[in-house]
């Protein structure tokens, strides 16, 4: 993004992606992205928002690869298509809650909480998923590689 190639950054990770079996358009639908949004709410099932920092550490390398992945193309998928902001993200919240936590994890809750109310209407759960990502980082730590630093 830094040298105005977040198009190149974008069709780099969509092609990591399908050779993984994810095929995606580089303008997905806002139906994908419901779908996908819809899925995070299915797999979280009766816990709460808050019981996911409890979830194991995520210890699967293609896992642990792929949310971190789809972490790095959120940011310059959303100046492309908020859809496809929207699909990279809720697949990385739904490979977390399938697989555990992991440093991306912590970042794709957070922006997971940037536009669950704006997109979905869901402004509570934005917030408290928002709150998960910021708590994880600080509470465990085996999760800082995104950490803020102190000035």
């Amino acid at each position: 993004m830094t040298i105005d190639q977040s198009d190149r950054a974008v069709a780099v990770g969509l092609d990591y992606l399908r050779h993984l079996g994810i095929d995606w358009s580089p303008q997905p639908t806002e139906e994908e992205g419901r779908r996908e949004y819809e899925r995070i709410w299915s797999q979280l099932g009766s816990r709460t928002i808050e019981e996911l920092s409890e979830l194991p550490l995520m210890s699967d390398p293609e896992s642990l690869a792929t949310v971190d992945l789809l972490i790095r193309i959120a940011v310059p998928a959303f100046f492309r298509s908020s859809h496809l902001f929207s699909l990279a993200t809720c697949r990385a919240v739904n490979l977390s809650l399938e697989h555990g936590n992991s440093d991306a994890a912590c970042s794709a809750y957070e922006l997971f909480g940037m536009f669950a109310g704006p997109l979905f209407g869901n402004y509570d759960a934005g917030f408290r998923f928002g709150r998960l990502g910021c708590e994880l980082v600080e509470r465990r730590p085996e999760l800082k590689r995104f950490q803020g630093q102190d000035a």
